[in-house]
């Protein structure tokens, strides 16, 4: 049975008690001062009666700040700031919902725009990390303002925009944030703020600010002045294949560049105009449309990589050999090729045994044999990862028992596979990675009773914690009360909504019994495919 839900430390305890307190002085706050926004002075009127409402909530939010800061201890400050950005996000959501209403009262209005002047609470200098990309705009507004009070910002997510002024503005006090080493300004960063950047963030070490179609070269050559930088995500920007060139060279500890279709071109240009060749730390690979010429001069310009993530769809069947000279390859993922005829057979044949990860996204010509030689040559995967693929139905007895010379996956432990996929792919799978963590399936996964009972009689999923499967035609309240008794690891089962074999009322019955028997099962989390 599932294990029960685990007391909470007095750090967490105290942590939302602090939150609770931030409550109720909001609470407070608004009352009294829609009080005076509704009372002026004999002599004045309603706009006088408003700016003396609006001077009454700052002052509070001030002097709160104040007492927070000083009272919690100041290695606890971002654990509060985390949880608190969490809880107003929630709290404006509510707070608009009942504007909203027809029926709203008068002060529901009032009480969302002292809510959003209680952001100022979290500007302080000892943050040291701050996500907007999730906030309301209301929010990340009143934010922008004061982004240089932030000085102690390491970590800074300001998510994407169209440009607002008030967020084009904010892009200014970047200068003041001098210890920023993560920087993430997605959709309308300009060459005039990479400027900014360059000349007073020479600490950062990664910086995404892709889909900003404005970036071009004569920005990014201020970023040659960030020497630490790491990771560097110019996706769907206009920068040029030299300006690519001029960063991977000038940039000493460049290992990432995020996905670059000219990739290939960036590669016959160093080998062009380089009389030398050059070894660039590169570590990571995420491109579409390289040839095999392409791509031998990037195992010879970067043999340190360690990931590659390649479209390979039309090929001569080739254009994956050069990979098998990438002595410090760990992480695989394949788009749109032949498991056979593209050579990913070989290929795994050669790398397998150091790869940790595998991603295989609409893959044709997969069948047993292949995920038995992925079983004999990846022993040390932890993510297997089958999305849209094209799995070839075997004929003939269940191949779930083959011998192997070394137990397969045996590191394996999260597992996805979003392809259609019969009963022998789905019990092989996890009936072998014995110490699986986490398994995803998507809903033409022809997932029923019978496949969970043989797999749990082989003594399967004991370490499992997560089962996500989407939208079961076949499964029943029987297996599920089967993966509880059989599975005292399991943390998350998702997505029973969608299974037809479960009514609503068992389901609430299901839902009624881990409330009472205070099980740490998780039931309500959505589907969710990373890798």
């Amino acid at each position: 049975m599932p294990t029960k839900k685990t007391v909470g430390t007095l750090l967490d305890l105290s942590l939302n008690g602090v939150i609770r307190f931030i409550e109720t002085c909001t609470e407070s706050v608004t009352q009294r001062s829609y009080w005076i926004s509704t009372h002026p002075p004999v002599a004045g009127n309603l706009d006088y009666a408003e700016k003396r409402a609006g001077d009454f909530v700052d002052k509070a939010v001030d002097w709160l700040r104040t007492y927070l800061f000083t009272s919690v201890p100041w290695y606890h400050y971002q654990g509060l700031v985390d949880l608190f950005i969490t809880w107003l996000t929630k709290a404006v959501h509510l707070s608009k919902a009942i504007f909203r209403r027809s029926n709203s009262p008068p002060e529901s209005v009032h009480h969302a725009h002292v809510l959003v002047r209680f952001i100022q609470l979290v500007i302080h200098p000892r943050v040291k990390n701050l996500d907007l990309s999730a906030m309301p705009k209301v929010l990340r507004d009143g934010l922008y303002r004061q982004l240089d009070r932030l000085s102690g910002l390491e970590v800074l997510n300001l998510g994407s925009g169209n440009g607002e002024s008030s967020r084009q503005n904010s892009f200014l006090s970047l200068k003041r944030l001098t210890n920023l080493t993560v920087l993430t300004l997605v959709s309308d960063c300009q060459n005039e703020t990479l400027a900014i950047i360059g000349q007073n963030c020479s600490k950062l070490k990664s910086l995404d600010i892709c889909s900003s179609g404005g970036i071009t070269e004569q920005g990014t050559t201020w970023l040659l002045l960030c020497q630490n930088l790491e990771y560097l995500n110019l996706f769907q920007t206009s920068q040029s294949v030299a300006g690519y060139a001029q960063l991977l060279q000038g940039l000493p500890k460049l290992k990432n560049i995020g996905r670059c279709d000219a990739f290939g071109q960036v590669m016959e240009y160093l080998a062009r105009y380089r009389s030398v060749p050059a070894v660039l730390p590169i570590t990571h690979l995420h491109s579409r449309d390289m040839s095999y010429q392409q791509l031998q001069l990037f195992v010879k310009f970067c043999p340190r990589t360690e990931h590659v993530n390649l479209y390979v769809d039309e090929d001569l069947g080739h254009l994956l050999t050069p990979l098998a000279r990438l002595d410090h390859l760990k992480e695989l993922k394949l788009l749109a090729c032949n498991f056979y005829n593209d050579r990913v057979d070989r290929l795994l044949r050669d790398k397998g045994r150091h790869l940790t990860l595998l991603h295989l996204e609409h893959v044709d010509e997969l069948d047993m044999s292949a995920l038995r030689l992925i079983a004999e040559c990846c022993p040390n995967l932890k993510k297997l990862v089958f999305f849209s693929c094209d799995f070839v139905e075997n004929s003939g007895t269940l191949h779930t028992n083959p011998v192997f010379k070394e137990p397969p996956f045996g590191k394996l432990e999260s597992l996805v596979c979003v392809s259609e996929s019969a009963p022998n792919v789905i019990e092989f799978l996890l009936i072998h990675a014995v110490n699986l963590k986490s398994v995803q399936f998507g809903s033409t996964a022809w997932f029923n009773d019978q496949i969970v009972s043989n797999v749990l009689a082989r003594n399967a999923l004991k370490n499992i914690e997560e089962i996500r499967i989407l939208r079961s035609y076949e499964l029943t309240m029987g297996a599920v009360r089967a993966l509880l008794l059989a599975c005292p690891r399991l943390r998350v089962l998702a997505e029973m909504d969608g299974w037809e074999g479960i009514s609503e009322p068992e389901l609430f019955r299901l839902r009624g019994d881990i409330k009472s028997n205070n099980w740490e099962l998780d039931t309500f989390i959505t589907w969710s495919v990373t890798g």
